[in-house]
């Protein structure tokens, strides 16, 4: 089954709001396996709202609207799918009485705009909101095979819940199984073009879809494969991921919700290893990355961070090693020009007893001095990420 997904709302439009109705609404239908075509966000205009939903159903099964069904003259939403199947909205008396007593119960009157609210077309079956006072409607459309255009109300938490209970098991019950599996492998110290190289044939074949994004923490590689047999659609995907692994396996650092700091603490808990950290002119860069994780954050015995220029007491940044504590020291010696770009060499060292020998690396790093921060802690965690892998 192919989808889309109209975001309605002038507010839309003017970056008022940002559409995490449609971002969650994605998530959800690949985890049902159905396609999504397109997302495509609609002011307050009847024309081009019915334009955009014929569009949407040239192309597509199911067209999910959110949006513009609350009680105003510019929720426009039931009044364009009437125009679309040629139909004309009535008040149906049952979800009147349902809207009269939902303000009831608040204590309140209901002010005259909200019938509207209680709309019907022959060919809409109404959904019920508990929690709101806009019904959806879910329309078989005349002349299409069957194809669908469902509407929800905009406010998240209603859309979520009016999805998840009503809405997505009737469009499931329309269509086939289709599963659709994916990891995505999370890479750090490579770019995105030299990536791409590696698994170019990969991305070619088409099946399993594999593409590469360049994201905060490095290049991430998106393996999808789909079927509607489980256990052949995983096998799928699995074949390719292990040749991703073998071509790029040692700037691999963690796979779909992993984060840096979390698979960093990870492996200082499983080591039964603490960090001791010595900053100089990075802004704190790799403990402020580290902190995001508990486990991580709690792996600190000492933290010192200091200014650019510090005086260190030898030329060896680090601590005496000990047993129980990796010794990591980091050094930033930049110029900063009139427009506030920073460039220069970060210097890092590393040193714990259990390792052959003492790392040391350096760096050139130029950019905006956010920029600047960033780069420094992401080449600190590869760096640290790459010692505690090979230990």
């Amino acid at each position: 089954m192919r989808a889309c997904i109209l975001s309605i709302g002038s507010e839309l439009m003017l970056g008022q709001i940002t559409d995490t109705n449609a971002s969650w609404l994605a998530r959800d239908l690949a985890d049902a396996g159905i396609d999504l075509l397109q997302v495509t966000q609609v002011g307050d205009d009847r024309a081009l709202l019915l334009r955009a939903m014929q569009n949407s159903l040239e192309i597509a099964d199911v067209v999910i609207c959110s949006g513009g069904i609350g009680p105003t003259d510019d929720d426009l939403t039931r009044e364009t799918i009437a125009d679309l199947v040629g139909e004309t909205p009535e008040v149906d008396q049952q979800l009147l009485a349902d809207l009269l007593k939902f303000f009831h119960d608040m204590g309140r009157v209901m002010p005259e705009r909200n019938a509207k609210q209680a709309w019907m077309i022959p060919s809409a079956e109404s959904i019920p909101n508990p929690i709101g006072t806009a019904p959806g409607w879910f329309v078989t459309v005349p002349e299409t095979s069957g194809k669908i255009i469902l509407t929800m109300p905009g406010v998240p938490r209603e859309m979520f819940r009016m999805w998840t209970e009503q809405m997505r098991p009737r469009v499931l019950a329309r269509t086939e199984r289709h599963i659709i599996d994916t990891i995505q492998i999370k890479t750090l110290g490579i770019g995105e073009s030299d990536a791409e190289d590696r698994i170019h044939d990969l991305i070619l074949a088409g099946d399993p879809q594999v593409a590469t994004y360049a994201k905060d923490d490095g290049v991430h590689i998106r393996v999808t494969a789909s079927g509607t047999d489980a256990s052949a659609v995983r096998a799928a995907r699995d074949a390719v991921r292990d040749v991703i692994y073998d071509r790029l396996g040692e700037f691999i650092w963690g796979v779909d919700e992993e984060t840096l700091a979390g698979v960093i603490g990870k492996s200082l808990q499983g080591r039964n290893l603490k960090l001791a950290l010595h900053e100089i002119g990075t802004g704190g860069a790799l403990a402020s990355l580290l902190s995001t994780d508990p486990a991580s954050a709690t792996s600190f015995v000492r933290d010192v961070v200091e200014p650019a220029g510090a005086v260190v007491a030898s030329n060896n940044l680090l601590w005496p090693a000990s047993d129980d504590a990796i010794h990591v020291s980091i050094r930033f010696d930049a110029d900063i020009d009139e427009q506030a770009v920073s460039r220069g060499t970060m210097t890092m060292s590393i040193e714990h007893p259990t390792f052959t020998e003492r790392m040391e690396r350096s760096w050139q790093v130029r950019g905006s001095i956010e920029d600047v921060q960033r780069r420094i802690g992401l080449n600190a965690v590869h760096a640290l990420h790459s010692l505690l892998a090979g230990s």
